[in-house]
């Protein structure tokens, strides 16, 4: 008895929580896809949203990767990847533009594709090339907020684009930043003897 009490209680607790998408009143996945606007690394772009705050208005932030760390060094010691597994960093900017108050969680709608096609969600974790988002933020127009959002992928794992959509992903109109092909390590040339 004690048992089905707790399993029931449990179920009752679960019940009344929403997903993520339904807690920041997002809009609901549709089987349409998004408008992809691709631009390069360095580049901004215009993006919409609904208003996650109440629902009212249209959001309008102009969002840009502005570099990408392709290996990233945890901040703490615990902050390390899982073996086989680096972390990659992308600096985002995010500048409200239009008359709405963005406050959404901005790593929520981020991620990385790999050059065999693989998408991979942002990680918790704080990395030494620069200050993360705060869980929350909120944006007023003309406000501007910089930051890193951390992502763990595979050590062979070639990034070749960032995507960013607002609402959690769910927005109709998708940011995508091409990322330039790394350059390969110059060797010193061999001093000449003699």
């Amino acid at each position: 008895m004690r048992r089905l009490a707790l399993v029931v209680g449990l179920a009752v607790l679960l019940g009344g929580c929403g997903s993520a998408a339904e807690t920041a009143k997002n809009p609901q996945p549709s089987d349409s896809r998004p408008r992809v606007r691709q631009v390069n690394v360095g580049d901004a772009v215009v993006l919409t949203g609904v208003d996650d705050a109440n629902g009212n208005g249209t959001l309008r932030m102009a969002v840009k990767v502005k570099n990408v760390v392709a290996t990233a060094v945890g901040r703490g010691a615990f902050e390390k990847p899982r073996k086989g597994e680096r972390f990659a960093a992308v600096r985002f900017v995010f500048k409200n533009m239009g008359a709405t108050p963005y406050h959404d969680s901005p790593t929520f709608g981020a991620k990385v594709i790999d050059s065999a096609g693989h998408g991979y969600d942002p990680t918790v974790a704080t990395v030494s090339a620069g200050p993360a988002f705060p869980r929350v933020m909120s944006l007023v127009r003309g406000q501007v907020r910089s930051g890193y959002i951390v992502f763990a992928v595979p050590r062979a794992a070639k990034i070749v684009s960032v995507q960013y959509a607002l609402n959690a992903g769910y927005a109709p109109e998708l940011g995508e930043w091409r990322v330039p092909p790394r350059a390969p390590a110059r060797t010193p040339p061999t001093p000449r003897v003699g």
